[in-house]
């Protein structure tokens, strides 16, 4: 393996081995490696590392874009291993941890994930271990997202029907809150044991919460084998009564009750989608799933009722209503199942993500990982049955038992604050003490692309705090707002002098009496108009730690080298001229955002002495904006404005690339030795709704998708037009 690849660091590890980082020095690319046996292992019980070789080979036979591939399978002096590629983005745990999913998301995600199980499937290889966490997700540049099935440790190819997993113990593996009823009752398991698990991920994702859920393990298990859950429709009545139907129906308590296998599931999904109204019951719904919570007022999903007391979600995929067919239940005939042979090993070690990433699932309220659990059973339900002891006592039984050996402890998601824009707290079962609060993006929003390179993020309505430290509420001071970007380390924007006479107003962003063009409503933003004669301003408290992060720093994104600085702003029509913001860094570059009488935006940059200035025609500025900026590390730097009618400019200008990172950035300007001497030039007068800033020059697509999609599209309304006028 030295010859070839270079280990770098450890990214997890599980009973079966270890998985690295490492350098293919042969095919110059990033792998991850897993480390399934040691030599000595090996040599020890010969029939297990036969059969994990066999495992591996079937595994690395799979070719399907949503699992994840294994390049090889080989032998060194230390004993077998596997090279598999190494992913980037983040687990669905995080992602649902910032929210539900909307319906664009969760339809690839379903589609997706039922795609890869059906490719393992066909080759006979189980899971037995789905769950948020061995689900990654990935937001491709176009704004889709990618999801990839990883760690299949407990996996085993085979045709022979056996029990559930086991170690040479006896004991059960798997993660409790997705494990099927055959899996904790020790009977045997099939293809319709992945889609019960899947179908736990799929409520979570769509509601939020897991499906089965307590305090204590026995809880846990007692509803999984009671099949005790609460519909979909109740715990998130956006969810339409189709879907919700279809998701437990893969959640069936009994194998019979559930798809025969993901390729059936996929074409239900296709089928139940057009329906426009619930499905008559069926033997695996809960009693009550037909009732429904109160009246509604908006349709989110397809299929869904047509009123709901939940407010509007942009970007939720809607159809009309004459796309609908009638409602008929259409189930599949029925295929045999493959069954699936039992195995002896653990859970493979998850891919860790990269340190960026870890940094934001600590930051943005991520959902808590959950550990594998083993539960001690001694003989199948079968066999118990027939000797007369409960089922559920002697799994509660063999949960306790590893618990007081293994003193394990499992961590519950906190719930999310709406007011927080999905502030979110955690702690340890049976533990106390404060719980942590962070910040996060909206679940309405649309995730801004290439996020990895995100050092800068401000949203009107997150992270704002007060003078006692509490969240900003409607009209009250902001003197502190909380970046919620994935690199930084929480970087936060102060009022000037820390004073609530600097400081913005949290306030809804004033909608036109039209209500044709202008801000959506209940589109909450910053108000910085000057009070009675004081210039209102933030900037950024302290970047130094992170200032390497920050555009043109040491470390180079994931992106191109380079910057790209987006906001979404109005301005007061009263007091122009004015400046918007200003970047800054030690090497005395700079970018600046000015507004003219005009009503026109100038973009200044500034660099070894030089300076060069983009002016906009035609878009005007006192209306609901957008303006991005880019500088390239090659010179290259550009204005990219847009106004509420949808006028569009774009011009470009030559100028020396920084030789420092841009780390300070400043709304506004108050100057002198006095708080409120400020020229009226200086300072900002109006309403800014959000700020995010790459550490990247993002591709040209995602300049687009950032612009329409995740800023102008969600806070704006106002017919797009093409561009009025290019200069290049």
């Amino acid at each position: 393996m030295a010859e070839r690849y270079k280990i770098y660091d450890k990214l997890g590890s599980g009973g079966v081995g270890a998985v690295f980082r490492a350098y293919d020095n042969e095919l110059k690319r990033w792998v991850a490696i897993k480390r399934l046996m040691s030599a000595n292992d090996a040599t020890g019980d010969q029939n297990l590392a036969t059969e994990l070789r066999r495992e591996a080979d079937a595994l690395a036979s799979l070719r399907n874009p949503n699992i994840v591939t294994i390049f090889d399978v080989a032998s060194d002096a230390e004993g077998l291993f596997m090279v598999m590629e190494l992913l980037e983005g983040e687990d669905l745990a995080d992602v649902v941890g910032r929210g539900p999913l909307h319906y664009d998301d969760f339809k690839e995600l379903a589609s997706q994930s039922l795609e890869g199980l059906l490719a393992a499937h066909q080759r006979h290889i189980l899971h037995r271990d789905i769950k948020p966490e061995n689900i990654k997700v990935e937001r491709l540049p176009g704004g889709r997202m990618q999801s990839k099935i990883i760690d299949f440790g407990l996996a085993r190819a085979g045709m022979r029907a056996r029990k559930q997993t086991e170690d040479q113990e006896g004991t059960v593996m798997g993660s409790i809150f997705y494990m099927a009823p055959e899996q904790l009752t020790r009977a045997p398991v099939d293809v319709r044991t992945d889609l019960y698990s899947l179908g736990c991920v799929f409520y979570e994702a769509l509601s939020g919460r897991k499906a089965f859920d307590g305090e204590t393990l026995n809880e846990v298990i007692d509803k999984h084998i009671n099949h005790d859950i609460i519909p979909l429709n109740l715990v998130a009545p956006h969810v339409p009564p189709w879907l919700g139907a279809w998701v437990l129906r893969l959640m069936a308590l009994n194998p019979e009750d559930r798809p025969t296998g993901a390729q059936q599931a996929i074409e239900e999904f296709r089928a139940w989608e057009k329906m426009s109204a619930a499905p008559p019951m069926m033997p695996w719904m809960p009693p009550g799933y037909g009732q429904q919570p109160g009246s509604y007022t908006q349709s989110l999903y397809p299929g869904s009722a047509t009123t709901s007391t939940i407010p509007i979600q942009p970007g939720y995929y809607q159809q009309p209503a004459e796309a609908y067919a009638q409602p008929v239940l259409e189930v599949i005939p029925d295929a045999e199942p493959i069954i699936e042979m039992a195995a002896q090993t653990t859970p493979m070690a998850r891919t860790s993500p990269p340190a960026s990433r870890t940094t934001a699932s600590r930051r943005t309220g991520s959902v808590t990982k959950t550990p594998s659990v083993r539960l001690h059973s001694s003989a199948s339900v079968h066999e118990e049955e027939k000797k007369g002891p409960n089922v559920k006592l002697i799994a509660a039984i063999g949960v306790a038992a590893v618990l007081l050996l293994a003193g394990v402890w499992f961590l519950f998601s906190g719930k999310n604050d709406p007011e927080s824009g999905g502030a979110a707290s955690s702690g340890l079962l049976g533990s106390s003490g404060p719980a942590e609060v962070t910040y996060q993006l909206p679940q309405d929003r649309l995730f801004p692309p290439a996020d990895t390179d995100i050092c800068l993020h401000l949203v009107a309505g997150v992270g704002g705090t007060g003078k006692d430290g509490r969240l900003a509420t409607p009209d009250s001071d902001v003197l502190e707002w909380h970046d919620i970007s994935p690199l930084a380390n929480d970087n936060l924007m102060r009022a000037y002098n820390k004073s609530s006479s600097h400081a913005p107003k949290r306030t809804f962003w004033p909608t036109p009496k039209d209500g044709i063009i202008g801000a959506k409503p209940n589109r909450t933003v910053l108000d910085f108009r000057p009070r009675e004669g004081r210039p209102i301003a933030m900037s950024l408290s302290d970047a130094a730690s992170e200032k390497e992060k920050f555009p043109f720093g040491s470390p180079a994104p994931r992106g191109m080298p380079g910057m790209t600085l987006g906001v979404v702003f109005q301005a007061d029509g009263t007091r122009l001229p004015m400046r918007l913001l200003t970047l800054t860094g030690d090497g005395g570059a700079a970018v600046i955002l000015k507004l003219d009488k005009t009503k026109k935006l100038v973009a200044e940059f500034r660099s070894g002495g030089s300076t060069v200035s983009i002016t906009s025609r035609d878009v005007d500025c006192t209306l609901p904006c957008t303006a991005i900026l880019t500088w390239s590390s090659d010179g290259i730097a550009e204005l990219r404005a847009r106004d509420a009618p949808g006028k569009l400019y774009r011009a470009t200008a030559k100028i020396k690339a920084p030789t420092a990172p841009l780390s300070k950035l400043q709304f506004g300007k108050v100057v002198g030795s006095k708080q409120d001497n400020a020229p009226t030039y200086e300072q900002f007068s109006g309403f800014l709704a959000e700020a995010i800033m790459y550490s990247s020059l993002i591709k040209v697509d995602q300049v687009q998708l950032l612009e329409t999609k995740t800023l102008r599209d969600y806070y704006i309304q106002g017919p797009p037009t093409k561009p009025s006028s290019t200069k290049k």
